[in-house]
């Protein structure tokens, strides 16, 4: 019997055979209220909780970024960074040295928070208007995941 193969079937798949060649990867994203993740290649909001809470999660860890989002973020030490885009790995490159965390930005979200054990959300209490949407998390939430929120606020007067 035949049967079509649906893209949530094929990204289903995909984590398994990554899992069998010992990827363990969790995400870690911080949204506001308003679903925005960045603003001119920064984020939109200051917030320092969330901020300790990033490095309490990856410090002394390997994380898995965007090349836009490491050439924009400020180099942080105490982390391995493994840096996916033009001129950097290819995502399957970076995937095969087992990367403890995707870190994004978008594009690499959309192209592999399937494949993540773990999602972990930070929602920021702000309302502030960014660039860039965050992923659609949904698609996500079906994959057989464990999904962590966490609530945040900004710094008074956002700095």
């Amino acid at each position: 019997m035949y049967f079509k193969s649906s893209p949530v079937r094929k990204r289903v798949v995909e984590k398994e055979l990554w899992q069998r060649k010992g990827l363990n990867m969790k995400a870690i994203i911080a949204i506001n209220k308003k679903n925005y993740i960045g603003l001119n290649d920064s984020l939109p909001w200051r917030s320092s909780e969330d901020l300790a809470h990033f490095k309490k999660m990856t410090m002394g860890t390997k994380v898995l970024v965007g090349r836009v989002t490491y050439e924009a973020m400020p180099k942080l030490k105490g982390r391995e960074f493994i840096v996916v885009g033009k001129g950097y790995n290819t995502l399957e490159e970076g995937l095969a040295q087992n990367p403890d965390w995707l870190i994004g930005g978008k594009k690499l979200y959309e192209s592999a928070i399937h494949l993540c054990s773990e999602l972990h959300i930070s929602v920021i209490d702000d309302e502030s208007i960014g660039d860039t949407l965050a992923p659609d998390l949904d698609n996500f939430a079906g994959l057989a995941a464990k999904v962590f929120k966490y609530s945040f606020k900004t710094n008074k007067n956002n700095v």
